[in-house]
């Protein structure tokens, strides 16, 4: 009996190539084109719809530590992100096409794998099946989710930044430098703002007229990823202690630290294409384009996509989900973004960690179990918990344990040490 595994994402991708190579038949099915979403643009797998950045590499972040763990567990689609890389600091920053399309190369080149382009509209709870479609799982598949599951709906909204043509940008008022000049090249561009022309900016995001809020939207966003001009509205310093931070981004021509600046990362290799870093936001496309416009080396910007909100949906995982991930007395398993591991890494992680759980449970390892001393462990440990007040998160060191006689400064390294000796002798399949 083939696995099902129902979305082309990260999650539902990483584990059908991890499915396939450990010799199971995989019918993967992708709802696109047939079937839209309100943020994906394109029919492809692992479509970046937010942000292209997986975040930071340095083995003393989290996001960094849960990448090298992706690595060492033999994660397929992590190689592909490094092959897609673009300039980004010491960040891990990708062409949104360029991977998509090595992603689907890498799906097509594995003969136990059959593509279905076709919405999935019921679930069998006796069929080995893997639910990975993410936070815009189409309205009737999540209607049978909820009702296999007997459990209340739950969702958040998410934002996106915008991106804007290379070529429309004032280079005489933009700068090429990395924060406290990282790296052997400038990988971002630095448009700065002095005092008068920061205010004016929060004073225009604070009066901007945003798409109307539902009344069911009040206080339903996500704090990890939050619309620029909702943090405008928490105070005017918010924006320069956030996203606008200027620290280590001396101008190389005066040598002094602007008073807030807007950093642009590259989209893709070419480097036409450059989105506005923690810029997401949920202002009406053409308030976007008054305001933004208004700020010198943006007045010329051709918007190549505006940014857009969207709702995202996920389940309270740990009322409805044993510890591999599975909705208990099924064959139904849940990774990605559905399940409220936020973030792209989380998505790969949790597809690498259900994939070697349906492995397992169809060969009948009743023993198998990750570490919970590992990232990736930790991570599913959380997801699974109880927990009376569930919501969405990324990958944090928050999430991994603790030793009461740990000395406070030391802890993150020990943490660390301890994450590095539970892959000793690990492998998922």
């Amino acid at each position: 009996m083939p696995v099902k595994i129902i979305g082309g994402g990260l999650s539902g991708c990483e584990a059908a190539l991890q499915l396939a190579d450990a010799g199971h038949e995989v019918d993967l099915f992708e709802m696109r084109p047939a079937v839209q979403t309100p943020a994906h643009k394109t029919d492809g797998f692992a479509e970046l719809v937010c942000s292209n950045s997986f975040k930071g590499l340095a083995l003393t972040s989290a996001h960094g530590l849960l990448k090298e763990e992706l690595a060492r567990m033999g994660s397929k689609l992590l190689p592909l992100a490094f092959e897609s890389r673009v300039p980004a600091g010491e960040s891990l920053a990708i062409d949104r096409e360029a991977f998509s399309a090595k992603v689907r190369q890498a799906i097509e080149s594995r003969p136990k794998i059959r593509i279905y382009r076709e919405e999935i509209r019921e679930l069998n709870p006796d069929e080995w099946t893997l639910v990975a479609t993410g936070p815009l799982t189409s309205e009737t598949l999540a209607q049978q989710l909820f009702a296999l599951i007997g459990n209340t709906r739950l969702f958040f909204f998410d934002s996106i930044a915008p991106v804007v043509m290379a070529d429309s940008l004032e280079d005489e008022f933009l700068f090429a430098k990395n924060r406290w000049e990282k790296g052997e090249q400038p990988d971002f561009l630095n448009c700065p703002l002095d005092k008068d022309q920061y205010y004016a900016f929060v004073e225009a995001l604070v009066a901007a007229d945003t798409v109307e809020e539902k009344p069911f939207e009040q206080r339903q966003l996500f704090e990890g990823c939050l619309p620029i001009e909702e943090m405008a509205r928490r105070g005017p310093e918010t924006l320069r202690h956030g996203p606008m931070r200027p620290i280590g981004l001396r101008h190389p021509i005066t040598g002094k630290t602007p008073y807030a600046v807007i950093q642009l990362r590259t989209e893709n290799r070419q480097k036409t294409l450059y989105n506005l870093v923690g810029f997401q936001t949920r202002l009406k496309w053409g308030t976007q384009k008054d305001i933004l416009t208004k700020i010198p080396g943006l007045r010329a910007a051709n918007f190549a996509r505006f940014g857009a909100m969207h709702r995202n949906t996920f389940i309270d995982s740990p009322q409805v989900l044993s510890s591999a991930l599975r909705i208990r007395n099924t064959r139904i398993f849940c990774a990605g973004q559905l399940t409220g591991a936020e973030g792209y890494t989380e998505a790969l992680s949790t597809g690498l960690y259900a994939a070697s759980c349906i492995n397992a449970a169809i060969n009948n390892n009743e023993t198998f179990q990750w570490p919970v001393t590992t990232c990736i462990g930790a991570l599913a440990n959380h997801l699974t918990s109880p927990n009376p007040d569930f919501q969405p998160m990324n990958f944090n060191f928050g999430l991994l344990s603790v030793d009461p006689a740990w000395p406070k400064k030391q802890r993150k390294n020990l943490q660390i040490e301890a994450v590095q000796r539970a892959w000793a002798g690990f492998r998922p399949f």
